[in-house]
């Protein structure tokens, strides 16, 4: 998933064993999802001729979750931005692209092209999923990027860390926080500076509640092709990297993979839609970070900032 995952725990003994069983899992994951290893199931599928084809449990369960988030965000999340974003740059592991030749660099895209080439694809909205028989339309591709993290925190949590009362994990700065730090006050996790990130410019807590914070923005993950400089946030409704006035958002929410999409999500719809959206959702709540560095809170984010 091209990041770290960190996990912080006070282990019984007869729990030491789990932190192995948890990497395990996300090796595994990785390994069968990222997209930038080409003989898994993921590239499989998505190089498939076959408008029927089965995959795994796994598969399937992903694709679900995936598909009722594309429903719940009317669209706005969407894994089959693949070809965008590979078209504006983002075409292998973030690593590999700071390497990136000089012939690389002068590379040129056709933004009408993109535009063209992503109403033209098949949708989301087209997929059908019964059991492990997927029917979807010809060249269906995704990407698992926009879910991936989340998705593998709350399955460690559901699962491997079942017993466990209190612990936090974190994917690359998508977090999934349960029960209570020594001092029985839930967790205090830091909300990066999004232009400094050694700097925390405000602490959640989480008073105890099994509590999902994600963090989107456009700085990280970006770059460059040719003139043409891309973020890796795709507008769904355009086909191309997101313009408007925020350069990051930080969201509160019941899971990680929750506040990892509705992170995304408000992050494309912009401050007024992104705040209507969060505050329609009863579990959630969300930090704007605007690029002339106000901070917009959502009505429910007080409840979780520490003073």
């Amino acid at each position: 998933m091209g990041t770290s995952v960190i996990f912080f725990t006070l282990l019984k003994p007869e729990q030491q064993t789990i932190l192995g069983e948890a990497e395990k899992a996300v090796l595994e994951f990785e390994n069968k999802f990222s997209r930038f290893i080409s003989d898994n199931e993921l590239s499989k599928f998505n190089n498939s001729l076959e408008t029927k084809i089965k995959v795994s449990d796994a598969m399937s369960a992903l694709l679900k979750e995936s598909y009722s988030y594309f429903v719940k965000t009317n669209g706005i999340f969407d894994p089959t931005i693949i070809g965008s974003l590979e078209k504006v740059g983002y075409d292998k592991n973030f690593a590999d692209i700071e390497l990136k030749t000089e012939g690389d660099k002068k590379s040129r895209i056709n933004l009408e092209v993109i535009k063209s080439d992503f109403r033209a694809r098949s949708k989301m909205g087209e997929l059908e999923i019964k059991e492990r028989e997927i029917s979807r339309p010809e060249n269906f591709r995704v990407d698992f990027g926009g879910i991936g993290k989340g998705y593998i925190v709350d399955e460690i949590s559901r699962t491997i860390f079942s017993s466990v009362e209190n612990f936090w994990i974190s994917a690359g700065g998508d977090i999934l926080a349960v029960g209570n730090q020594e001092n029985g006050q839930g967790w205090d996790i830091g909300v990066q500076n999004p232009t400094k990130p050694e700097e925390n410019i405000f602490t959640i807590n989480t008073r105890g509640e099994k509590i999902g914070i994600a963090s989107s923005g456009i700085i990280k993950r970006s770059g460059q092709t040719g003139d043409f400089k891309w973020n890796h946030i795709i507008d769904p409704r355009t086909g191309l990297p997101i313009e408007n006035d925020i350069l990051s958002v930080t969201v509160i929410s019941s899971s990680a993979v929750r506040s990892d999409i509705f992170a995304k999500t408000v992050l494309i719809l912009g401050e007024k839609e992104g705040i209507n959206f969060i505050d329609n959702e009863s579990d959630s709540a969300v930090i704007i970070f605007k690029k002339n560095n106000e901070h917009i809170f959502s009505k429910r984010a007080n409840l979780y900032l520490k003073n």
